[in-house]
């Protein structure tokens, strides 16, 4: 029989994962380090260790583990730095046969108290560089099957969870970015974003498992260390949250635009990306692969999407290579879903979580027959890409219609003098809710609300135009970008100078 040029290609693709898959993450930095030691592994403000040294850093730290008494199966609590030297203590942690669980500095004493004890933490690690005498010891590598990793997670509702992770998730979710943004052999990626998250976390993953170098940075505010760091390793590769974007062009105006012939791709996630910052890129680097990530702690990095050549607005790309996405009805029943037809987003794959920690309820209530459920609002359209609409909590029902809040916003961003928007459904005695916009003018003098409300009525079905135009300060987000419709009530309003607050209503 002859292959054809399609099966070939799955051939060939089938043989590069293989390689490129160990039943854990730190057996396959040491391949690494074995094939490639002299080559840059990760660096920091302080440091650089190649693959060799950073291997060594990991056995150094595992050594002392044991002889500190950590056995396979504890949970270890570390807070988390920004630096190469704490990214050893995770893989340290994973050969001495632990349990890694890392919390941010930023946490409360009460609350990383509260978390070792739910975890029942053999030790709580302040400091990544360890102190003690080095145990004599053999590396045995995990087990694919065992728990690597806790990650807490305040989600969108605010509720603390433990996210729980088998190797073999962290190596699945690590393929699902190594193959998504299709890594050139040289790769030298700048992480800023925080590795105790699994944003950060997950793309370090993807870059060890092919070889790749990493550059960390503690968050953008310091815009001067960010360049000086991407001169200084002739970084080539980004990863930013939407957010961390918005602070450097603020700072920095149009300064990343003069890397725009050495960046291969910029990757944002952990919120949606609009289209006005969508378009900034698409000018900014003309060059560039542009990703944007669709995915959860509980199932990661699950769809990765170049959106330079496609403006479809809902569209958040098609499954990466270890992802199964299908679209559920209230029941948790599989249905075919349309842009008329909305469900809950779920998705199937070897990166997905164990459960919740010590939560077996909410685990049975996510997980359903191999699916992680989330809260999203989607549909996967004619050419088998995933769309998301909104988040379930989001969506505005009024007079029996369903409207999807970015729907309206992505509408109100193509009016001119608006520098970010947000819509929320408030209570109305008739129609159970109504749509409300709460925009942050360019200039609140000079905005003029009616116009934008006619702008609406040209583009909207009328049950989809808002009720209210009120102009904020600012949008309300999370800590990590992501927009807070619910609380745009409380955000702090803005009176134009002549003293006289204003509303646009139909």
């Amino acid at each position: 029989m002859i292959e054809t040029t399609e099966q070939r290609n799955e051939r060939q693709l089938a043989a590069m994962r293989a390689r490129l898959y160990a039943p854990s993450m730190v057996e396959m930095i040491f391949r690494v380090a074995e094939r490639d030691p002299k080559r840059l592994c990760v660096a920091d403000p302080e440091e650089f260790l190649d693959y060799g040294g950073f291997k060594n850093r990991i056995l150094e730290k595992a050594s002392i583990l044991r002889g500190m008494g950590v056995c396979p199966g504890d949970r270890i609590v570390a807070l988390a730095a920004q630096r190469a030297d704490f990214l050893a203590l995770h893989f340290a942690v994973h050969l001495a046969g632990a349990v890694f669980v890392p919390l941010g500095r930023e946490l409360p004493e009460t609350r990383v108290k509260e978390v070792a004890e739910k975890v029942g933490a053999r030790f709580v690690l302040t400091e990544s560089r360890l102190s003690g005498e080095c145990a004599p010891f053999t590396p045995v590598f995990p087990k694919e099957e065992s728990p690597a990793t806790i990650l807490y997670t305040t989600g969108t509702t605010g509720t603390s969870k433990g996210i729980e992770l088998s190797h073999r998730a962290e190596v699945a979710v690590a393929q699902n970015v190594f193959y998504g943004t299709e890594m050139e052999p040289d790769t030298i990626e700048l992480i800023p974003m925080p590795v105790h998250h699994s944003y950060g976390l997950r793309h370090c993953f993807g870059l060890f498992l092919g070889g790749r170098s990493i550059v960390l940075c503690d968050g953008v505010a310091m815009a001067d260390t960010v360049f000086d760091l991407m001169d200084r390793y002739r970084v080539n590769a980004l990863s930013l949250t939407p957010a961390a974007l918005m602070v450097l062009t603020t700072l920095t105006g149009e300064r990343l635009a003069t890397y725009a012939h050495s960046i291969r791709y910029l990757q944002l996630g952990t919120a949606g990306v609009d289209a006005t910052v969508k378009e900034k890129m698409r000018r900014m680097l003309p060059h560039s692969r542009l990703y944007q990530y669709y995915s959860s702690t509980e199932a990661g990095c699950a769809c990765i999407f170049d959106y330079r050549n496609d403006k479809s607005p809902r569209r958040v790309g098609r499954p990466a290579c270890n992802s199964h996405f299908v679209i559920m009805d209230d029941e948790g029943n599989p249905i075919e879903s349309s842009a008329e037809r909305w469900g809950f987003i779920a998705c199937a794959g070897p990166m997905n979580m164990t459960g919740y920690y010590g939560e077996p309820e909410l685990t049975a209530a996510t997980m359903q027959n191999g699916f992680v459920r989330s809260q999203d609002i989607g549909y996967i359209d004619e050419e088998g890409y995933l769309c998301f609409v909104c988040r379930s909590g989001d969506v505005i029902n009024t007079a029996g219609y369903k409207v999807a809040p970015e729907e309206v916003e992505a509408v109100a961003l193509r009016y001119e003098g608006i520098r970010e928007c947000a819509c929320s459904g408030v209570d109305d005695p008739l129609y159970g809710q109504v749509p409300k916009l709460y925009v942050v003018p360019e200039d609140a003098d000079t905005f003029d609300t009616a116009a934008l409300y006619r702008h609406l009525q040209r583009e909207l079905e009328p049950w989809k135009l808002p009720h209210g135009i009120e102009l904020i300060c600012a949008v309300p987000r999370n800590y990590m970008g992501k927009m807070q419709r619910k609380l745009c009530e409380q955000a702090v309003r803005l009176i134009p100078s002549g003293g006289k607050e204003t509303h646009g209503t139909h």
